[in-house]
């Protein structure tokens, strides 16, 4: 069977390197009664307190961050836009709001069920998890979900170990939707495996003045 990921990978604080490793790892859920599966093929980190992308930016807290300032090795999901689930991985020491965004797998197990789930995708099997939004409908990830530990089999969520992905299959470019964020905007720390069909949107960078 293989091993979940230990405490010691999540509570490292090096979050840009954590986003990295996670490259290649699998996801699982089983929710509803339904066992789903995908390799983590595209992922985002996010820094506090200096990252203004970041929710914890200033080391903000609020009810929705409480999870963030969590030890590492437990999700941190919310709504986006009021419609999607966002699934992230808590990182780094307790007190530290590291998270890394998880945006896109390829699916492994259930993929039948992640297309029901997603209104009937047909043979369009790329675009079942190529998105943040979308990979957590398919699994049935949602915001109840915030703040489950990730180091447990079985749970709703864990996170196997899978063979580290070569440094140089990786490809770094800025995060997507960063616009407002002003210098944070364009950080390399969306990370990707080259030439995988899975990840998501091209490189965006971004040239306008930065809001007051």
């Amino acid at each position: 069977m293989p091993k979940l990921l230990p405490k010691s990978f999540y509570t490292r604080e090096d979050v840009l390197q954590v986003s990295q490793d996670l490259l290649g790892k699998i996801l699982i859920s089983q929710v509803d009664g339904h066992l789903t599966s995908g390799i983590i093929v595209e992922t985002e980190a996010y820094r506090a307190p200096d990252d203004k992308a970041s929710h914890a930016y200033q080391n903000k807290h609020t009810p929705r961050t409480e999870t963030m300032f969590r030890e590492g090795g437990c999700a941190y999901v919310y709504i986006c836009y009021g419609i999607h689930h966002l699934f992230n991985v808590v990182t780094g020491p307790e007190g530290v709001a590291h998270v890394v965004l998880i945006r896109a797998v390829q699916p492994i197990v259930g993929e039948s069920i992640m297309s029901l789930r997603r209104g009937g995708m047909g043979s369009d099997a790329v675009s079942l998890c190529n998105g943040p939004g979308k990979f957590t409908e398919a699994m049935a990830i949602r915001k109840a979900h915030d703040g489950i530990n990730l180091m447990s089999r079985p749970s709703k969520i864990w996170i196997e170990d899978a063979p580290a992905i070569h440094t140089g299959a990786i490809i770094s470019g800025p995060r997507v939707g960063m616009k407002t964020a002003a210098e944070s905007s364009n950080l390399p720390w969306r990370y990707r495996i080259a030439a995988n069909r899975w990840t998501s949107k091209p490189d965006e960078v971004y040239y306008g003045e930065w809001p007051l």
